[in-house]
């Protein structure tokens, strides 16, 4: 209900790398948004090259971004294994499956909502690699085995401590 302002950015492919040179790069960024031709594999596949790298640099400089899949051109006919394929992968990401748009489709509006979306509820379509899942899995391992050692130690420290009160108390009532 509230009026949300969309400022958009265009990084050209080749600008990408440079910027993902700066650790801090995606501080400033709300939504990272690849548009694909849906009729083009070599665009699926750099589009996808891009989103990897986002993803990586997010997790390592823990300025992970939500990212978002628009698949331009959908009212062509898709290049072969187009939508397996961007399925599979936004679903290993842990991501929603790309936006289509087309002119015939006639519905931009969505995807700039969908654009804000993201940016509202980030948590939701931050993608996570295999690595980011790994380490995830390790941190939580750690946090809960830290914690077993810490009720652990507590307990002995109250047991010695009940046991030495007792000691004291009997000694002083002998």
């Amino acid at each position: 209900g509230s009026q949300k302002t969309l400022i958009l950015q265009e990084i050209p492919e080749d600008g990408v790398k440079k910027l993902l040179s700066n650790k801090e790069c995606l501080a400033a960024c709300d939504v990272a948004v690849f548009l694909y031709d849906s009729s083009d594999e070599y665009s699926w596949k750099r589009s996808r090259e891009l989103l990897l790298d986002v993803a990586r640099r997010g997790e390592e400089s823990g300025y992970g971004v939500p990212c978002l899949l628009i698949a331009a051109k959908d009212d062509l006919d898709p290049f072969p294994m187009s939508l397996q394929n961007s399925a599979r992968v936004t679903q290993q990401l842990g991501m929603e499956a790309p936006i289509p748009v087309g002119v015939k489709l006639r519905d931009s509006k969505s995807v700039f909502s969908r654009i804000v979306s993201a940016a509202e509820h980030p948590h939701l379509s931050i993608p996570e690699t295999e690595k980011g899942k790994k380490r995830k899995r390790y941190r939580r391992l750690v946090n809960s085995s830290l914690m077993f050692v810490s009720v652990t130690v507590g307990a002995a420290v109250a047991v010695v401590g009940l046991a030495a009160y007792r000691a004291y108390a009997a000694r002083k009532n002998t």
